[in-house]
């Protein structure tokens, strides 16, 4: 993620038009659907229903990744001026990107785990592979028009999202059915059926999308690409957890990373674009480097990210009710922030 990201917003555009960068971003396109899958992943582990005050508990927190999803497209610090916003910055405002997909879905994940008891895992599932099936028609009747532009822009990408819940929302779904099914099984089961599913939805999605060539775009909303993803995913899920068992160097830094995804997110996306409270540090380098000067960006990047995910992570651990005031403390100062700034 991180990675892709910072060459696309650093590599001059003469160094796009290389075959390396066209290469990469055929695999950038599926870092996108792991982050959502490996959420979904890890909210589908604990046994269901939560009891009352977990569930609370997890609502609040997707709450916040909701907030916090929209705090990151905010056009200005000051909530009269955002409502005086440009039709376009309204827009980038109200665009359904990955926090946004993760909250809702998981909300509704939350929501059916209550109503539908042990069954929510089959209802998850049918309701994933029915918006992998749906996302085309969805995208083609252009649903989203007929709505308010804060629900359309969930639907599809028309009004700027770049991670609508067609088909978007499939991946975390069938993230928390792979967290149930998969994750509480003994290791040797897993692995079967990891690679067992894995390679049905690989096989699935190469015959789909040979049937739908033509018909619908592949790289976007085609079904048969998005079951080749998630086939794909349960099989680095596999190669994560079996480099991981053997002790392979580098996995426990990928793991704090993992354990702190929401600030690695956001501190990489103000590095790199900026925000409201300030400019991009990485601004003078935008659109200017070659694939060694954004190389050597990166290497620079990296260790900066993993040092602020062990500072909050080390916070969090030796003194968690200070850490979570000190997050109540920063949110409600930005939320009275935009609130009471006139301009």
């Amino acid at each position: 993620m991180v990675q892709g990201h910072l060459y696309d917003r650093l590599l001059a555009p003469a160094a796009r038009e290389n075959a390396l960068y066209q290469l990469q971003v055929i695999f950038h396109g599926s870092t996108a659907p792991g982050f959502l899958f490996a959420s979904g992943f890890v909210a589908g582990l604990p046994r269901s229903p939560l009891s009352v005050r977990a569930s609370l508990r997890r609502g609040r927190r997707l709450l916040f990744v909701l907030g916090v999803g929209y705090a990151l497209q905010l056009p200005f610090l000051s909530l009269w001026k955002t409502l005086q916003a440009p039709p376009a910055q309204i827009a980038e405002l109200l665009a359904c990107n990955a926090l946004h997909v993760i909250a809702v879905t998981q909300l509704f994940v939350l929501a059916l785990q209550w109503l539908a008891g042990r069954r929510w895992i089959v209802l998850a599932g049918l309701l994933a592979l029915a918006i992998i099936a749906g996302g085309p028609f969805v995208w083609s009747a252009g649903l989203s028009h007929r709505l308010p532009p804060a629900l359309g822009a969930y639907l599809d990408r028309s009004s700027g999202s770049f991670f609508p819940v067609f088909p978007f929302s499939s991946f975390v779904l069938a993230g928390t059915v792979a967290g149930a099914a998969l994750g509480r099984q003994e290791p040797g089961t897993r692995r079967r059926r990891a690679l067992l599913w894995g390679g049905l939805l690989i096989a699935a999605g190469a015959l789909l999308s040979l049937v739908l060539a033509g018909r619908v775009d592949f790289w976007s909303i085609s079904p048969g690409y998005t079951l080749l993803r998630l086939g794909g995913l349960l099989l680095l899920l596999l190669a994560v957890e079996t480099m991981a068992l053997r002790g392979v160097s580098g996995i426990r830094p990928l793991a704090l990373l993992g354990h702190e995804t929401l600030l690695v997110y956001v501190l990489h996306l103000y590095l790199l674009y900026g925000w409201v409270v300030g400019p991009a540090p990485l601004v003078a380098w935008t659109d200017r480097l070659g694939f060694l000067g954004a190389l050597g960006m990166l290497l620079a990047t990296i260790p900066v990210l993993l040092l602020a995910a062990w500072l909050w992570n080390r916070t969090k651990a030796r003194a968690p009710r200070e850490a979570q005031l000190a997050l109540a403390f920063v949110t409600v100062a930005f939320v009275y922030d935009f609130l009471t700034r006139p301009w």
